[in-house]
């Protein structure tokens, strides 16, 4: 009987030990786990703020015409007795196109020459006498009279000198009217005359226009005028090449806004060194305005609504942290931020859904 209670009692003291022991180990396994539970690090792309001035494109259209242009007029009448210029022909300043019938012109010039040449002669005799018969009176060889004539008969040469001047450059400029010339260098856009025609003085012969730089005539409205600036950019798209982009110039504005529409006329210069634009294209214009200081913008894409209100996520060391910003002026795809931030604040662009208020963060990409 001794033995089986010691047996017993044996047996008890080893369960109970064995429950201890199986508690103490459950204890530490689940204190393992909660020591070693993961913490949730999410990954983003991120922004440093920087003070810039924002640009801002401004859509608008027009057509193409050239910078420069002329209308050519016949300044003599006539019949055309050559044609060097045909229709899309090249040329340079002051080269001829044609030439109007030129028999009659071309002998008074020749007239007019002769007599310049004649009178020059005289004017020479004239200077010749006049100093000769200077020494002549001063040693009392002849008398003041004499004197007094051969200096008549010099202002008389002149006279008739700079008369047969006069009408030697009117009968050049009657010679020279019978060449019809550009003042300009371009191509023939515009031809109204042919060999063996009859033209009469104030007739529109040509059309030359330059291509080297065209131009598009815009209309700005009142709002953003003051923001379109002479030097500024703009991006021609013209649908003719193939939707391949230009470069151009503000070069013009207008101070006064049309009294029709309101908007304020200006002219954007665009450079065609490849000759492959054509006057008459249209295109499709972008104006980039400017805010003339620098400004805190930040991508709109950036913001967080939440009650009406608008947030960001503020990066502070590996913690981004949902703050209230105040906002401004959109300006394209930035939106300019008046408080909040700072220059140098980092903010989230990319993965703001996987945050909560404060959600530790691993930097993938910073801009």
């Amino acid at each position: 009987m001794f033995y089986r209670f010691l047996i017993i009692s044996i047996l008890s003291l080893l369960i109970l030990i064995g429950c201890e022991e199986d508690s103490a180990s459950s204890k530490e396994e689940s204190s393992t786990t909660a020591t070693n539970e993961p913490v949730n690090i999410v990954p983003v792309e991120a922004l440093e703020i920087k003070e810039k001035i924002v640009e801002q494109k401004f859509p608008t259209s027009g057509v193409l015409i050239p910078n420069n242009s002329v209308d050519i007029v016949a300044e003599v009448s006539g019949k055309v007795i050559s044609v060097s210029k045909e229709l899309g022909d090249y040329l340079g300043a002051n080269q001829t196109l044609a030439i109007i019938d030129d028999i009659i012109p071309e002998s008074q010039f020749k007239q007019a020459e002769a007599q310049v040449l004649s009178t020059k002669s005289n004017l020479s005799i004239a200077e010749a006498n006049l100093k000769s018969d200077k020494v002549l009176f001063e040693n009392g060889d002849i008398s003041e009279l004499e004197y007094n004539n051969s200096q008549l008969a010099l202002k008389n040469a002149e006279s008739q000198y700079l008369s047969a001047a006069a009408a030697l450059s009117a009968a050049k400029k009657s010679y020279d009217d019978t060449r019809i010339k550009s003042p300009i260098s371009g191509f023939v856009s515009r031809k109204n005359i042919d060999f063996g025609s009859m033209v009469s003085m104030g007739t529109v012969v040509y059309r030359i226009v330059d291509l080297s730089n065209l131009k598009v005539k815009l209309s700005v409205p009142q709002e953003i005028i003051n923001r379109v600036k002479l030097g500024g950019k703009a991006v021609i798209d013209i649908s003719a090449l193939n939707g391949n982009l230009h470069e151009g110039v503000v070069k013009r504005i207008s101070p006064q806004a049309d009294e029709t529409t309101g908007g304020f006329s200006i002219e954007v210069l665009v450079n065609n060194k490849d000759m492959k634009i054509k006057a008459g294209m249209t295109a499709k214009v972008e104006l980039y305005l400017s805010k003339e200081n620098q400004v805190l913008a930040i991508p709109e894409y950036a913001l967080v609504s939440k009650d009406e209100e608008n947030y960001v996520y503020k990066i502070n060391s590996d913690v981004a942290e949902l703050v209230k910003v105040e906002l401004g002026e959109s300006i394209g795809e930035n939106i300019i931020v008046e408080s909040g931030l700072t220059a140098g604040d980092k903010i989230v662009i990319v993965g703001m859904k996987n945050l909560g208020i404060k959600t530790k963060i691993n930097i993938e990409k910073l801009y």
